[in-house]
């Protein structure tokens, strides 16, 4: 499997190696963080009981326990997107190899830089669920008090360790990956455009082909990262109705049905309906795909400025998320622009002979093709 993926290739077979040595240690050691933080969770959660005792005899000030226990409980959405990054990466590159695309092995350099920010995030976030406040009557304050007056219980934020660790590997992987990305983007040259011909135009129509491919996939990949934080989020909030306020009202049950409706729709449609529909037009070079594509692109970005609007103007509803919630709006909305503007720089170039020389690239097509330049030109794949 290797070998064919690598080929002949030194560098492939080292870029395999170290995206696959990557997965398996950071999986591991976000395994180990994801079950310290669990148990973190329950004993805040034991912990409340004895710590609100408190409150009542005290004017306490700093986050309720509403905003404790959801902080908490998201930052473990954060681990388990962290662990899914790291197979989306190495499936990445598995592909880019297989199709020989530059353009591809470029882009997870840049993935994984973005995971080593990721990574010092998630240290931060962890350490911000408990802050003690010095002199303060405070919830926080109260808790971290009782976690450690009991000797025999996981220490308070015992992940940190593992979670430096792993922004350490991080930051050797990446760089890693990028010296020998760098190698590959010199031993390929751009080799898959050269068997296309001679002819720039049709060098550049792949080019966007391309590209366009690529960020579809992290289309779907950064989509559902936002839409498991933002479940995550809208659940428990809910959950927390239910358990301190003696149940949702129905009008609140209506509207949490509604939301979460309304978002696993749209969620399903970005990140299945819509690459189907962009497949589908690429390879039949269906006009008609590619519209509704667009279209369902354009919807998906007016419902993602709709929650970036709802993240700063209630900040306190995703308590523990809103920060990640932003960067991965934020980041949908600019890979959703260039998505729309490829797809219709895609769209543009339908009928220009541009499918008959990617099935000639890849072996399927083994007639002689008509060059974009007229039809009296033959092409050849040296």
């Amino acid at each position: 499997m290797i070998s064919r993926l690598a080929g002949d290739s030194i560098w492939s077979r080292y870029s395999l190696a170290l995206s696959g040595i990557q997965a398996v240690v950071i999986i591991a050691l976000e395994a180990v963080i994801f079950r310290l933080h669990t148990i973190e969770t329950a004993d805040i959660k034991q912990a409340f009981g004895l710590a609100l005792a408190q409150f009542t005899q005290h004017d306490v000030t700093g986050p309720t326990k509403d905003v404790i226990a959801q902080t908490t409980s998201v930052l473990s959405v954060y681990h388990v997107l962290f662990i899914v990054a790291q197979i989306f990466q190495l499936i990445l590159l598995c592909d880019a190899m297989f199709n020989k695309n530059t353009i591809q092995i470029m882009a997870l350099v840049a993935f994984n830089a973005a995971m080593v920010a990721y990574a010092g995030v998630q240290v931060k976030q962890a350490s911000d669920i408990l802050v003690r406040t010095e002199g303060a009557n405070t919830l926080a304050n109260m808790i971290l008090s009782i976690l450690a007056l009991n000797p025999s219980a996981t220490p308070y934020h015992a992940s940190k360790p593992y979670e430096i660790a792993v922004v350490a590997l991080m930051v050797i992987f990446a760089s890693g990956f990028a010296v020998i990305a760098y190698k590959l983007y010199k031993e390929f040259g751009w080799s898959i455009y050269k068997k296309i011909g001679a002819d720039l135009a049709m060098r550049d129509m792949y080019k966007i082909y391309q590209i366009f491919i690529m960020i579809l996939k992290f289309d779907i990949f950064f989509q559902l990262g936002f839409s498991a934080q933002f479940i995550s989020v809208i659940v428990l909030a809910y959950n927390s109705i239910d358990e301190d306020k003696g149940g949702p009202t129905p009008a609140a049950q209506v509207a949490f049905r509604n939301v979460l409706i309304i978002h696993l729709v749209l969620s399903v449609g970005a990140c299945i309906v819509l690459p189907v529909l962009a497949w589908r037009g690429l390879k039949r070079e269906s006009k008609y795909s590619m519209a509704a594509f667009i279209c369902g692109g354009i919807g998906t970005l007016v419902y993602n400025i709709i929650k970036l609007n709802q993240v700063f103007v209630d900040p306190g509803r995703f308590a523990g998320a809103n920060k990640f919630l932003t960067f991965f709006l934020i980041l949908n909305l600019l890979l959703g622009v260039v998505t729309l503007y490829l797809a219709w720089q895609c769209t543009k170039n339908f009928n220009n002979g541009l499918n008959a020389h990617i099935g000639k690239v890849s072996g399927t097509n083994i007639y002689p093709m008509e060059s974009v330049n007229g039809p009296g030109k033959r092409w050849s794949i040296e």
